[in-house]
């Protein structure tokens, strides 16, 4: 069997390809409205979005074997990817909690 064809036969690869175009557009936009405003619950929400594409993007280069994820370890779980998986969902949290701070009071 061809290793292309084994390659993408698994389905991962397509996946990770999907996310890091889907998550550039994101970026994109994201750069767009950072440049255009000043409210901190916005800043963070963009923030969120980089870090989510940076996590895409350690993702796709521990896959196809540039950088090692696993050398520093909790157990079995490893940190980095733990870091970079939870990161962008506490931005969004502080985000909203900013959003809602700035409408309610």
């Amino acid at each position: 069997m061809n290793d292309l064809v084994k390659f993408l036969s698994e389905g991962y690869p397509i996946l990770l390809f999907t996310k890091l175009f889907l998550g550039a557009v994101a970026v994109f936009f994201a750069i767009i409205v950072w440049s255009k405003t000043k409210r901190i619950s916005m800043i963070l929400f963009v923030l969120g979005v980089f870090l989510m594409y940076i996590s895409i993007l350690t993702d796709t280069l521990a896959y196809f074997g540039f950088i090692n994820t696993k050398f520093f370890t909790i157990g079995r779980l490893p940190l980095l990817s733990l870091i970079f998986e939870s990161a962008p969902i506490a931005f969004f949290i502080a985000s909203f909690c900013a959003f809602l701070r700035e409408r309610i009071f």
